[in-house]
């Protein structure tokens, strides 16, 4: 099963926001953390709430992880070379595709950016299981579940928009005293998120039981570690984790089949090192629905709203007999018996083809699948240490070898052993875009190979400029500071 994370109710929120810097109380059935935090049940369920920051129904809107606009693993690969959405060409999405979001007109790219008052309210969480009176082993248990959900949520607001504001033990100790807080440097966000993680290896487990599937473990706080030195460039770290997470200790494998990464009866797999847990009553995978065109035959009661697309361009770059396309519909025969392909698109495939990605659920309902989203897999990895061998040690046989194995899985014959450095970082740019494709991965990886502006400008009325691979604050935020928060440099 994996249910747990699944099943929190909204008086867990009462017990977190209560926890934090609300100085004001409401009564919620006289729930207050000075009566809640008496047991270990108590503690685990307040440290799941934190999970809904992450999940597509989070509590205040959308979660991090949302399959809407405001979810930071699709805007951000609607604004690369791999995805488009056909919902209007004057709206949100073409804005996201063009790089013609503003910090007048963020377009939903500060959504996530909200969220940065999680990290105090960790705090909180934190500081009532240090008070309460259970274990030790207890407390070190899921205050290091806090801290790596504390890294994992810093992590991505560091990759979006730089530092952001964080309150420290001092000011939250005076909740009386208003201070507006300054946004942290690049320097002091990384020792943060640093610090968090690797507080939080120091006693999560490498793995739980199936009930507990989508909690934080070892093997993905150090897969978060490694992706923050990855977007340093610190390739040397990066080595260094990635062959730490292919020790046995962590028990990662690739699946044999590609496609199983995604099918709703293999949800629970070695390759996943992090998964966000779904259900079709809950927190619900809606891919599909936002992919299926009306007329697609589908063998699930799915809702058709037939608006992400893989641009044309990038779906040509798969060689022919790639196994991953199998997952990408570049034609189909439609209800109303008429084949659509890149060459009659209808008004279905005009923005390119549908990428299905995730397997049918045959449960599926309205909108919602219960297929897991995947945030980190092994694969990722070995295609990170393949990229970090390159980088400090050139295209040595192992570089190649690593690649090779991703590519001998997707039906491919190995590559060509007599590249440069630079064309072999080429190479793993475009296994990594068809390994991980709307997976959320994308615009990092295009920043990473300086290449996201460069793409960008090949989109007709563009507006792709340098600054732009930092998102906007919001000016709400600014104001709300006094000044004390300020814009991204460009804005």
């Amino acid at each position: 099963m994996k249910s747990y994370l699944n099943k929190i109710t909204i008086l867990l929120f009462a017990v977190v926001f209560f926890a934090c810097d609300e100085l004001e109380r409401e009564d919620f059935n006289q729930v207050y953390p000075e009566n809640f935090f008496q047991n270990e049940n108590d503690i685990k369920n307040a440290t799941t709430a934190m999970y809904r920051l992450f999940h597509i129904n989070s509590y205040g809107g959308g979660g991090v992880y949302s399959f809407g606009r405001g979810g930071n693993n699709i805007y951000t690969e609607v604004a690369t070379d791999i995805m488009d959405c056909q919902w209007g060409d004057g709206g949100s999405w073409a804005t996201f595709n063009t790089h013609k979001w503003t910090a007048e007109n963020p377009m939903g790219t500060h959504d996530v950016y909200w969220k940065y008052n999680w990290l105090s309210k960790g705090e909180s969480i934190i500081k009532s299981i240090t008070e309460s009176n259970v274990s030790d082993e207890v407390k070190d248990k899921y205050i290091s579940e806090v801290k790596g959900l504390q890294g994992w949520l810093a992590f991505v607001l560091y990759d979006l928009y730089g530092g952001v504001p964080i309150a420290n033990e001092e000011v939250l100790a005076d909740l009386d005293n208003e201070v507006y807080l300054p946004r942290l440097t690049n320097a002091e966000m990384i020792t943060y998120i640093k610090s968090k993680l690797n507080d939080a290896a120091d006693f999560l487990p490498y793995s739980y039981a199936s009930s507990d599937w989508g909690r934080l473990t070892k093997g993905a706080v150090k897969t978060l570690l490694l992706k923050l030195h990855l977007h340093e460039k610190n390739y040397t770290k990066v080595e260094e984790l990635a062959r730490e997470l292919m020790t046995a200790d962590y028990g990662y494998s690739l699946l044999a089949n590609y496609q199983d990464n995604f099918s709703i009866d293999k949800d629970i797999n070695a390759e996943t090192i992090l998964a966000i847990p779904c259900n079709i009553d809950d927190f619900k995978n809606g891919w599909i629905a936002h992919v299926l065109p009306y007329n697609f035959p589908y063998s699930a009661p799915a809702q058709k709203w037939s608006g992400y697309r893989m641009e044309w361009d990038f779906y040509h770059t798969f060689e022919a007999n790639d196994l991953r396309l199998e997952t990408i519909a570049a034609e189909y025969d439609g209800t109303d018996g008429v084949t659509y392909n890149e060459q009659n698109p209808g008004n279905h495939l005009v923005k390119g083809a549908l990428p299905l990605k995730y397997g049918v659920d045959p449960n599926h309902l309205g909108h919602g699948a219960g297929n897991d989203f995947r945030v980190f897999r092994y694969a990722d990895v070995i295609l990170c240490l393949a990229e970090a061998i390159n980088n400090t040690n050139g295209t040595t046989a192992e570089a190649y070898d690593l690649v090779d194995m991703i590519r001998t899985r997707a039906g491919l014959a190995g590559l060509d052993r007599t590249m440069s450095v630079s064309e072999l970082n080429d190479a793993i740019l475009i296994e990594r875009g068809h390994e991980l494709y709307c997976e959320g991965h994308r615009r990092a990886d295009l920043i990473r190979h300086g290449k996201f502006v460069e793409y960008g400008r090949l989109k007709a009325d563009n507006l792709a400029e340098d600054y732009k691979v930092l998102y906007p604050i919001p000016n709400d935020a600014i104001l709300e500071s006094k000044g004390a928060v300020v814009q991204n440099p460009g804005y």
